[in-house]
């Protein structure tokens, strides 16, 4: 369990939006501390017990919690997509230059058959990083932030 200590409902959402449609950063970044491998393999967090001397709208601030986690999410799949594009070129530069270097052995000297080859080996190397460890990091952050869409909303009134 999560517990939350608000004053007001307004504590809850961002004080610039008028709409009330955006989370507090700072509420959303408590919650998202609970997200972490440490916190998540500690015990499950299934319920959010906002404490609080006044009425909360929960639908409402379920709705809000909603969202930003979906931006979140979105934002996780829109890196995710661009490391694999970049991925993709990383890996086409690479392999030419090592063709390149493997077809001009014959024909250049060795330093700067070295250079070819040192720029198409990194190509490949950066390539293969992104695909193995940032994209399978990111998948995982993402992962965790499933729960806190998911969470039950509890109104406690402080005593």
């Amino acid at each position: 369990m999560i517990q939350l200590l608000i004053d007001n409902e307004s504590d809850l959402y961002n004080p610039y939006d008028p709409s009330q449609k955006r989370i507090n950063e700072g509420v959303y970044r408590y919650l998202k501390s609970y997200c972490s491998p440490l916190e998540s393999a500690k015990h499950e967090h299934d319920t959010l017990q906002i404490i609080t001397d006044n009425p909360i709208d929960v639908d409402r601030f379920r709705n809000v919690l909603q969202d930003a986690v979906k931006r979140d999410i979105a934002e996780f799949d829109r890196q995710i997509d661009l490391n694999r594009r970049r991925a993709i070129w990383e890996s086409i530069f690479g392999i030419l230059f090592c063709a390149l270097g493997i077809m001009l052995s014959v024909y250049l000297d060795e330093l700067l058959l070295t250079i070819i080859s040192l720029l198409g080996t990194m190509g490949v190397r950066d390539a293969i990083q992104i695909v193995t460890t940032i994209n399978h990091d990111l998948k995982n952050l993402k992962k965790l932030m499933h729960p806190i869409s998911d969470i039950k909303l509890e109104v406690v009134q402080r005593s």
